[in-house]
């Protein structure tokens, strides 16, 4: 198991220690990750086809989308197919160059660059959506403020964030995982563990969950007003993959899940959080 020095330190100490912990796993695990998420069971379908569906259904042909933490391109390619003029932010280097790889392997073209949320490199006003799927769980808290700041910056008036997070609010039901099983959330620790990597060595990144309250708060902290929030699995995450299994009752759930995720409470009660939020038009 990797570890890090946990001596006491400033929170921009333990802030900086925190990005290079993330920055080292991914170095090591970035030709890997694609095969770990998502994961191949009915549980793990169902997740990504949601998060599918309320991402790139509103991404339109033209449009300047920033995709922050955007690893391999999980999303940044799909939204460069789509015709979207997409850039891709990420602390990784070695996850970019697989989203790179992806990009010329399709003909597509992205402006990948390597940074920091919480410093973004590009003018205000710059994009009409920004977009971070399974991403802003790695962030040091203490960044939060700052990173959702940049946000509202580089968007334009009337732009828009779209998110998917990790619902801490369902971590206080259920604390085990049913994503991706080979990477597991360490609720206690607030950790994310690498396991059964090619390596043989298992990898500790740090995992912060969001409750519907901290989004909230954090985009109006940020001047902006959270218009849409979706749980996503509200229901198949308490269902056993070998029930999902049956095609007709994975059919049933999905169809009750695209209606219950959208509706109090219950959409606050999902798995995920799935979250959409506008800066003001003036």
């Amino acid at each position: 198991m990797t570890t890090y020095d946990q001596r006491p330190r400033t929170l921009a100490d333990q802030a900086e220690q925190q990005k290079d912990q993330v920055r080292s796993v991914y170095r090591r695990v970035a030709e890997e990750y694609d095969e770990r998420i998502p994961g191949l069971g009915p549980c793990d379908e169902l997740f990504t086809t949601t998060e599918h569906r309320f991402l790139l259904e509103k991404i339109q042909p033209g449009e300047r989308v920033l995709d922050i933490g955007c690893g391999t391109g999980r999303f940044t390619v799909p939204m460069a197919e789509l015709g979207a003029q997409v850039s891709g932010l990420d602390l990784s280097e070695a996850m970019l160059e697989m989203a790179a790889g992806k990009l010329r392997e399709r003909d597509l073209t992205a402006d990948l660059r390597e940074g920091d949320m919480a410093h973004m490199p590009f003018p205000d006003g710059s994009f009409d959506t920004v977009t971070s799927m399974l991403a802003l769980m790695h962030l040091p808290l203490e960044d939060r403020p700052a990173v959702f700041a940049e946000v509202h910056r580089v968007l334009r008036p009337g732009g828009r964030m779209l998110l998917g997070v990790k619902n801490a609010l369902f971590e206080e039901m259920f604390t085990g995982d049913r994503f991706a099983s080979v990477d597991v959330t360490d609720v206690a620790a607030k950790q994310l563990q690498f396991t059964r990597t090619r390596s043989g060595e298992d990898y500790l990144a740090p995992w912060y969950s969001f409750s519907p309250q901290d989004l909230t708060a954090l985009f109006a902290g940020a001047g902006m007003t959270v218009t849409r929030m979706r749980g996503n699995s509200p229901l198949a995450a308490w269902l056993a993959d070998e029930v999902l299994r049956d095609a007709s009752v994975r059919s049933f759930v999905d169809r009750i899940e695209r209606f219950l995720g959208e509706i109090p409470p219950f959409n606050h009660l999902g798995y995920h959080l799935l979250v959409e939020a506008v800066k003001p038009a003036v």
